[in-house]
């Protein structure tokens, strides 16, 4: 064999080598390739849910915020209501007498939420009592002015037990025109002295 022959068959042999060795090791490189891809797509995965597990605890956090300011918010605003009760209430219980038209013994519009309240505040202290006190001007005679002042008084009496007040707690009470609380005569002075005082002797509010 010439070395012209030798150099081609060398060369032969080197090349199927060659290609040997490339065939074995592609199953390697593959391998690690798609190792590699997997293990990128887990990492993905776990950032992605990582990710979602803080958007869903920071919902939760603002949530629970919101729904503690609106608590807070309603809080205030039922205390504020009840300061605002608790006022008219006072307000109402601090008038103690009511007026009354010339000749009359019919309750005035403006003195019922007034006697609302006393009577309210009778149901809920059963120790408190009230003298009812009627009074008259100075028209009239005496034996007239002391029942006008009675069917005043009772007026005011029946209207505090029909809402809540007990007719024990209540003590009814005419003084006709004997007890005037504006001297003189005129509408002026006798509009003053046609009313009914309500005289806490017993828990007062």
């Amino acid at each position: 064999m010439n070395l012209s022959k030798f150099n081609v068959i060398a060369a032969a042999i080197l090349s199927m080598g060659l290609a040997a060795c490339t065939t074995t090791k592609a199953p390697e490189t593959n391998g690690a390739a798609a190792s590699a891809v997997a293990q990128q797509s887990d990492a993905d995965r776990a950032a992605a849910e990582a990710a979602a597990k803080a958007n869903a605890d920071a919902a939760r956090t603002a949530a629970a915020a919101e729904a503690a300011r609106l608590e807070s918010q309603k809080l205030a605003g039922a205390q504020s209501d009840a300061a605002t009760r608790a006022n008219d209430l006072a307000a109402s219980l601090g008038m103690k007498t009511f007026y009354f038209g010339y000749d009359d013994a019919n309750l005035q519009s403006d003195v019922i939420n007034s006697l609302k309240a006393h009577a309210f505040y009778l149901s809920n202290n059963s120790g408190a009592r009230i003298q009812v006190n009627g009074h008259a001007d100075e028209r009239g005679t005496r034996e007239y002015n002391m029942a006008l002042g009675e069917r005043r008084a009772k007026a005011v009496a029946a209207f505090l037990t029909g809402n809540g007040a007990r007719a024990s707690q209540l003590e009814v009470v005419s003084y006709g025109e004997e007890k005037p609380a504006v001297a003189g005569e005129g509408e002026e002075s006798w509009a003053k002295n046609r009313r009914v005082e309500l005289d806490y002797t017993a828990g007062n509010p």
